[in-house]
């Protein structure tokens, strides 16, 4: 038995889909079930025959974070470490979403799992303790860092992009912050065959859609593909800016472009361009 945690998030919710497909059993919790609470997490687990610990719950108000410190780490940090706990007193694997702003961004190279972290952000830095919690609870887990990520059931910038372009006759992004966008149904597959090959090389692993671009070019192909697709039917220009002309409470990294070499070495994995996996998820259909 599969145990999702934060199962109602945009990755937690895809992740349940393609459980579904495959035929995995899983038991999926949410807010109900608080992972800050060491005890709730003991008493859940008891007759359900645990295997696996998936969690995509986290504190993610990256602007937000700045100002509630405290509820980030408690969240981040201390929850991380008590599903750490419970999967070590179960002897059971997880997986751990964390995320590419652990790194302070000064590099121009794809940033490989031994890359010196450095954040830069509160949400960095509680995110980035969370994964030392948890790998020094329970070793037996895998952590997924991800970057740029989007899904069909939840606010992020393709649906933020597609509204605002409907909208508005111009629109000023980012063009100094380097990357690589992810989707969630990616990310999911790659979680799903971990599982399902019952894999035992824990550790640390970067995963995020091939290839590389900024915010602005990422919103040139949401444009370029939303027009194609009839999603989008008036224009809009599109307009590069600076970090410093979008200030924001938290730094986000300059460049942050995940290695995948390890991953795709370890797993076998083929990752699609960014490109190729926001065609695939405009044409599966986004949520109205």
């Amino acid at each position: 038995m599969i145990w999702l945690m934060g199962a109602k998030g945009m990755l937690g919710q895809e992740i349940a889909g393609k459980f579904e497909e495959k035929g995995l059993a899983f038991t999926a919790t949410d807010r109900e079930t608080d992972i800050t609470n060491l005890q709730i997490l003991r008493d859940f687990t008891t007759g359900k025959g645990i295997s696996w610990i998936v969690n995509c719950s986290a504190y993610t108000a990256v602007d937000k974070a700045e100002e509630e410190k405290d509820l980030a780490y408690l969240i981040n940090e201390t929850g991380v470490k008590n599903i750490g706990i419970v999967a070590a007193e179960l002897n059971v694997p997880v997986i751990h979403v964390s995320t590419d702003y652990v790194f302070p961004g000064t590099k121009d190279e794809a940033l490989t799992e031994e890359e010196p972290t450095g954040p830069e952000s509160v949400y960095g830095e509680s995110k980035l303790a969370g994964e030392k919690a948890l790998l020094k609870e329970n070793p037996c887990s895998f952590i997924i860092r991800t970057a740029w990520l989007y899904g069909k059931m939840g606010n992020n910038f393709v649906y933020t992009m597609l509204r605002l372009m409907k909208d508005r006759d111009s629109l000023k992004i980012v063009d100094d912050q380097i990357g690589s966008p992810t989707w969630t149904g990616d990310l999911a597959d790659l979680m799903v065959k971990v599982i399902v090959s019952d894999s035992k090389n824990y550790g640390i692993y970067h995963f995020s859609g091939e290839g590389q671009t900024s915010w602005y070019g990422f919103a040139k192909e949401i444009y370029r593909q939303g027009q194609e697709r009839g999603l989008l039917t008036k224009e809009c220009s599109l307009n590069p800016c600076t970090s410093d002309e979008y200030p924001t409470p938290a730094k986000r990294p300059a460049f942050s472009l995940l290695s995948k070499k390890k991953v795709k070495d370890t797993f076998g994995m083929t990752v699609p361009s960014w490109e190729e996996s926001l065609d695939s998820f405009l044409e599966k259909g986004i949520a109205e």
